[in-house]
């Protein structure tokens, strides 16, 4: 009898961390203050359709007539205006947001 509830017991305890891992048990909190502070910070891009060659950096620099910005600056940019998009992939005939720097911004 020992034996049973013991395996019951490593069963029961076996599938509530199975459904505490898959599943969860606490609710989600949305990021409302996030979203709002990154849609005000992003307000300055333009939309773009990519052509044959065009990388990030060459778009932004296109855009952009002041060089010099940081390219780990324009990725993260690109990929908070783009969201799931590799600035890497960047796809001929598709439509993206590329940022717009002003002279303070590099």
């Amino acid at each position: 009898m020992k034996r049973f509830l013991t395996g019951c017991s490593i069963l029961l305890i076996l599938y509530v961390v199975a459904y505490d891992l898959k599943i969860g048990t606490l609710p989600q909190t949305q990021p409302v203050n996030a979203e709002i502070q990154t849609t005000e910070k992003n307000n300055n891009y333009k939309t773009y359709e990519a052509g044959p060659g065009d990388t990030l950096i060459s778009v932004v620099e296109e855009l952009n007539s002041e060089g010099g910005y940081s390219i780990t600056t324009m990725i993260k940019d690109f990929k908070s205006l783009n969201p799931g998009v590799n600035p890497e992939n960047i796809q001929l005939g598709k439509t993206y947001k590329f940022p717009i720097y002003k002279k303070a911004e590099r």
